[in-house]
């Protein structure tokens, strides 16, 4: 069986819900891609997975702001290593590295895809593996410390595919940059998916 991925998005900084009847399908589980575009046109990404999505976004943005994580200037280059050190010399420039930050919170871009009859939470970790391995294949800009975890379940749809129908032209560019005409399979993990 195949199961396919709708994509959503991009929500980020000025694109974000603000009625509470908006948000709430966001407090869903699902998988997502965090994008920052830099000057030259580099890519970084991040995969990720979450209950509820929408807490989810809130915390990437809030870490950026917070100075928790690394920070990247204009080309992409990682500025602000976020290190206790870092983050003391920067309470002491507070205005300049806020700046930085808050630039770099910009290039924010979430698209994400929820859960659904076939796609189900406990495909959370499969998904966001596969995603993972496939960006990497093909971008090298990845900021995933962590891989997901590959222990799969055995009774998980081995084929996946992305569809880019409901976003715009441009996000359908970039997620098909990221993640490739291809059918992802659970296979690249040894799983005995079925």
């Amino acid at each position: 069986m195949t199961v396919t991925l709708g994509w959503q998005g991009p929500l980020g900084p000025g694109k974000m819900p603000l009625d509470p009847i908006m948000m709430e399908p966001l407090c869903a589980a699902g998988v997502y891609l965090r994008v920052k575009i830099y000057k030259g046109g580099r890519t970084v990404a991040y995969v990720g997975q979450s209950k509820s999505l929408l807490a989810r976004f809130d915390q990437h943005l809030t870490s950026m702001l917070s100075l928790t994580v690394p920070i990247r200037g204009t080309t992409g280059k990682k500025i602000f290593t976020a290190d206790v050190g870092a983050r003391m010399e920067a309470y002491n420039r507070l205005d300049a590295v806020s700046a930085l930050a808050a630039a770099d919170v910009m290039r924010v871009k979430f698209w994400y895809v929820f859960c659904d009859d076939y796609f189900q939470a406990e495909h959370l970790n499969l998904v966001e593996g596969l995603l993972q391995q496939r960006i990497k294949s093909r971008l090298s800009n990845i900021e995933n410390v962590t891989t997901a975890p590959s222990n799969m379940l055995e009774a998980a749809p081995d084929l996946w595919e992305n569809d880019f129908s409901d976003v715009d032209r441009k996000s359908e560019k970039i997620l098909g940059e990221l993640l490739g005409p291809d059918r992802m399979s659970a296979a690249v993990f040894g799983s005995n998916a079925g």
